[in-house]
């Protein structure tokens, strides 16, 4: 079928090599609009930067809320493309997007009502900062609607095993990004420059471009199909596998909003040192994010097919593939942490702060691609409620431990405690999967005797 792909035949490793590489990529230049806006806004100063941070956690709310969609309907797409049902995909896609802009209105109208409770929850000691998170957060929510729209498209397309047309789409939008950030933010000749707001509108022409362009290359393919209709009975379907993940990354934000009013004891400074930090570590989430992506598609199509050696054989390579990624990110992050930090802040207390902060986080990394990698291949057979139960337990974990370690350790308590977190959701979701499997694999043995 057009702009598809069978993953359910040929090799295993190239097969995910060559699912994964686009992603990454994709994954990569996503994270790439926000470490460039970072970088050109830190030049503004710690100030902006922790603006930007404070209005970023109900962006990623947004996006927390849109995975109810966006993961289910990638889930049941490639269940249908490895059992052969076309039609029911096309059924799937269709809805995805109906569902997609319904939510993406709703939740910015709610932005719109709230914004001064939402961002006074923290509290930041300065007008002029909560003023600058004001601005980057209404703007950016009018851009979240095309990135929630982006996204599925994106999901879409994996699943279907086409992972290359969206990294050059997300390309183009990136070159428009960089371009348009250092004009908008500091300006030219006559025109002052727009500071935070810049950014915010740079990744919001981005983001509508990227969508345009996945119209325009998507009207002529067989899947992304405008005859079918609203179907009910499907979306109950998609919502149910969606709603465990929406949970765990909807408690995930919140637990982060929580935790960084914790910081805030800290000063403004610690706020930018967290927000660049993410920036930096979201490097290596994004990187695996792709192979997690590509797994989900993989075991997604052979789960359909009932191709069991071949999801328990691309578990184990996917499992090597991680382990040893995640191993260099740990070295890189815990050797060379002033470089890394000084790309985006140089003040010294900012400095200090950041690279005992990369210091603390580089020791989970390994961990964490573990966890990551492993969401994704329970997500491929359907269990998605699994690794949000994990998730949601070791994650609200972050917060008895951030005040109890502060105690002894100040801000660093803080650090090592969201790095704990990770350690233990990497090592037990591992051990779950492969029990799941054993699982799998006795049931199937007790029905091949039975017949």
């Amino acid at each position: 079928m057009q702009g598809t792909n069978d993953l359910t035949q040929g090799p295993i490793m190239s097969t995910l090599m060559k699912l994964t590489i686009p992603i990454i990529a994709t994954n990569l230049i996503s994270t790439t609009y926000g470490l460039v806006d970072m970088i050109w806004v830190g030049g503004l100063g710690s100030g902006p930067v922790a603006a930007i941070g404070t209005a970023s956690f109900f962006i990623n709310l947004a996006i927390a809320l849109s995975t109810m969609i966006t993961i289910g309907t990638g889930i049941k797409v490639s269940h249908c493309m490895g059992a052969g049902q076309g039609e029911q995909a096309k059924s799937y896609i269709k809805n995805g997007f109906i569902m997609s802009m319904v939510l993406g209105l709703l939740y910015m109208v709610l932005i719109i009502l709230t914004q001064d409770q939402l961002i006074g929850f923290f509290d930041l000691g300065s007008e002029k900062v909560e003023h600058m998170a004001k601005q980057f957060l209404l703007i950016s929510i009018v851009g979240t609607l095309f990135s929630i729209l982006n996204t599925l498209y994106a999901t879409v397309l994996n699943a279907m095993g086409n992972s290359k047309q969206p990294f050059y789409i997300f390309s183009m939008g990136l070159i428009l990004n960089i371009i348009l950030d250092p004009f908008l933010i500091y300006g030219v000749g006559s025109f002052e420059g727009l500071g935070v707001a810049g950014a915010a509108i740079a990744t919001l022409t981005a983001n509508v471009l990227v969508t345009l362009l996945f119209i325009i290359k998507t009207k002529n393919l067989e899947m992304i199909s405008k005859q079918s209709v609203w179907n009910s009975r499907l979306m109950k379907e998609v919502i149910r596998l969606g709603v465990p993940i929406t949970i765990q990354r909807v408690t995930f934000t919140i637990i982060s909003i929580i935790i960084a009013k914790i910081i805030v004891r800290w000063g403004a400074d610690a706020i930018a040192v967290q927000k660049v930090g993410i920036q930096i570590e979201s490097i290596s989430y994004m990187t695996i994010g792709g192979l997690q992506g590509a797994i989900a598609a993989f075991f997604g199509q052979n789960y359909g097919a009932r191709q069991w050696d071949r999801i328990r054989q691309g578990y184990r390579k996917a499992l090597l593939l991680t382990s040893i990624f995640g191993t260099f990110i740990s070295l890189v992050f815990i050797l060379f942490p002033q470089q890394l930090f000084s790309l985006f802040l140089s003040d010294d207390t900012s400095m200090k702060l950041g690279e005992d902060y990369m210091r603390i986080i580089g020791f989970s990394q390994l961990f964490m691609c573990m966890e990551l990698m492993t969401v994704g291949a329970f997500n491929g057979i359907g269990k998605t409620h699994i690794p949000p139960i994990f998730s949601i337990l070791f994650t609200a974990l972050r917060i008895p431990l951030a005040l109890l370690l502060s105690e002894p350790f100040g801000l660093n308590g803080v650090w090592m405690a969201i790095a704990l977190s990770s350690v233990f959701k990497g090592i037990i979701l591992v051990i779950w999967f492969r029990k799941s499997m054993r699982s799998i694999y006795k049931s199937l043995q007790f029905l091949n005797e039975q017949g």
